[in-house]
């Protein structure tokens, strides 16, 4: 059987902090689900305001396609692509990282609309399935942008940059739930949060069992045994 351990994998330079800094970051998605009211709030009524405010042919069609990406078949197309690459890579460990982080964003988003069950802002430009908390498309935004850097950069200052464009995708997808008003401003915070507490929770713990690092330590726990059990 192939071993996941791969000594050249480096997802992040930090990655226990990285799994510690996300463990926080779902808890607060946590607590969101637990007291957020099935009215809007006071933010989330301004912001849909604004959004009908600043309505325009040019921006429908922009928040339209961030809709598109986050459908099912769209969605399907983008995620074999990037997993194919990981598969014929031999990538494993990237593979299974990714495949876990895309599966977790989509079932616990799914788990807690049907929990949360807050409903959706009125009058929206497109037909949404579920309730309204978190959004499921500001949720695969924040997962798949965080693990496309994590997965397609080195660990390096350079590294601004792609977060830099990570993070102008997660806000491009948030502002279009809300732009079509499918979403209230809480629910897109919450799914991008959760999106990326899931990536780096993942990648990070990932990298700490089994990529950079785990063989190191692996192989010096198995010459300290060695040297205790070794004949003087």
């Amino acid at each position: 059987m192939t071993s996941l351990t791969n000594p050249s994998e480096r997802f992040l330079l930090r990655p226990v902090r990285a799994f510690w800094a996300g463990v926080p970051l779902l808890g607060v998605v946590a607590l969101l689900a637990a007291v957020i009211p099935m009215e809007a709030l006071g933010i989330d009524r301004r912001w849909s305001e604004a959004m009908q405010d600043i309505q325009s042919p040019l921006l429908t069609e922009i928040a339209l396609i961030f809709n598109a990406l986050g459908l099912g078949r769209e969605v399907v197309i983008t995620l074999l692509a990037i997993g194919s690459v990981l598969l014929v890579s031999r990538r494993w460990l990237a593979l299974v990282a990714f495949a876990a982080t895309e599966a977790l964003a989509s079932l616990s988003s799914t788990v807690l609309k049907i929990l949360v069950g807050r409903p959706r802002p009125p009058d929206g430009l497109v037909d949404p399935v579920g309730s309204s908390f978190p959004s499921g498309h500001a949720s695969y935004a924040g997962a798949t942008c965080i693990a496309l850097v994590l997965l397609f950069t080195v660990p390096s200052p350079r590294r601004r940059l792609w977060w830099t464009v990570a993070a102008l995708g997660i806000l491009g997808m948030s502002w279009s739930r809300t732009y079509l008003q499918v979403h209230w401003f809480s629910d897109v915070v919450g799914g991008s949060l959760l999106g990326i507490g899931i990536a780096i929770t993942v990648f990070g713990g990932a990298q700490c069992a089994f990529g950079s690092g785990a063989g190191e330590r692996s192989r010096k726990g198995a010459n300290d045994l060695e040297s205790i059990s070794a004949p003087p």
